[in-house]
């Protein structure tokens, strides 16, 4: 009896877990920016798109980025999972919003990321950086 239990627990621990490996919740913005840009440059859109922002054009635009980046060449893929992450500003809004411009080490194109708090957790607003407008979400 006591070892269907423990089955039966494992079974239910495997299955519950829906998180890739490796995925944290953030704990400051800091984090949840350099975690989502992690996984981007691996490829690891999975893990990234825990960190996006819950609403319909945040995830529209990540789904078309994730179909260009998967269309690249392979080198190119190669050089971004090997690239480094350069933060070159941060900027503080407020208490929720918080603005980091970075780059990358193998494109060296500076690039705004918007990370806010959302139901008490760090999110992505993945169309900021595409149109720059810091309306709320």
């Amino acid at each position: 009896m006591k070892k269907i239990f423990t089955i039966l627990l494992l079974i239910v621990v495997v299955f519950s877990c829906k998180q890739p490996e490796g995925f944290h919740e953030a704990e400051d913005p800091i984090d949840a920016g350099r975690e989502f840009l992690r996984a981007v440059l691996d490829g690891d859109f999975e893990k990234a798109a825990l960190y996006l922002s819950d609403n319909s054009e945040d995830k529209d635009l990540f789904e078309r980025y994730k179909q260009y980046m998967k269309n690249q060449p392979q080198k190119e893929k190669l050089n971004l999972k090997s690239a480094s992450i350069i933060i070159n500003n941060i900027q503080n809004v407020n208490d929720s919003t918080t603005l980091i411009n970075y780059s990358n080490s193998h494109t060296m194109k500076p690039t705004d990321l918007k990370v806010v708090l959302s139901e008490k957790k760090w999110r992505i607003d993945f169309s900021y950086t595409f149109s720059g407008n810091m309306k709320d979400k």
